[in-house]
């Protein structure tokens, strides 16, 4: 497989979302954390979040994938938690999370939160995880359209977030991909900004060139007026000559 990735602080004071890609060699780990709270307290949750999870999962220890990447956000959660209680400073503190352990034909992810993982097949692209907010339960109960969710007052306020509480519900989900397919992971500051049109002309037009779309996708987020920070990570299944 060949990945990328890119974030940016955009018109924020501040980049609170943390990437993680893995280095030659390592596990197939990729992970785009979201930090919210004040001050620093946001970027230290993002950033203490996505540290637990890769250590958790270098350790190993559970028997399947899914129980590997379901044990190392939970052991998140336990951590920016304690964190939190530990310095007054970071209380109320939190971070929206989405990880992904890529193999050869299947992949498996982890979501709380409204970061995402879309994956692109045959030219369409198809959001895999489900938002954990306000707007996203909205939707489901059939109260407002997706179109006008996108603009709802409301739409920054997410129901789940890791930090938040004790036994946070984590989503898994477990897909196989071909050669050829593309995983798109990122933060709300690119698809509030870019729809999954936009998303998926990006990645058809730059083909394997994962760098260039990247940066295309994080520019046309900032020219459609992205005030958040934007962070994505792009991952193909290709072979790697």
């Amino acid at each position: 497989m060949i990945y990328a990735s890119k974030s940016e602080t955009g018109k924020r004071y501040q980049n609170q979302d943390v990437l993680f890609v893995p280095v030659r060699g390592s596990v197939s780990l990729f992970v785009v954390a979201d930090g919210m709270g004040g001050h620093n307290a946001g970027s230290v949750a993002s950033r203490l979040a996505t540290d637990t999870v890769e250590a958790e999962i270098k350790k190993g220890g559970a028997s399947t994938p899914d129980a590997l990447l379901l044990n190392a956000v939970s052991a998140a959660n336990r951590a920016v938690l304690a964190y939190a209680d530990s310095d007054r400073n970071c209380r109320g503190m939190g971070t929206t999370m989405v990880a992904a352990l890529v193999f050869q034909t299947k992949y498996v992810v982890a979501n709380v939160g409204d970061s995402r993982l879309y994956q692109m097949a045959d030219g369409i692209l198809r959001q895999v995880t489900r938002d954990h907010s306000y707007v996203a339960e909205l939707v489901a109960a059939g109260e407002i359209t997706p179109e006008q969710a996108a603009v709802h007052p409301r739409r920054n306020i997410i129901t789940r977030a890791l930090g938040t509480r004790n036994d946070e519900k984590i989503d898994i989900f477990k897909r196989e991909w071909a050669r050829g397919d593309t995983l798109l992971l990122c933060s709300d500051g690119l698809y509030g900004s870019l729809d999954d049109h936009e998303m998926a002309r990006v990645l058809s037009e730059a083909g394997d060139d994962l760098d260039f779309a990247c940066d295309t996708l994080v520019r046309e987020a900032l020219y459609n007026g992205s005030t958040d920070n934007i962070s994505v990570i792009l991952i193909k299944n290709k072979e790697v000559r």
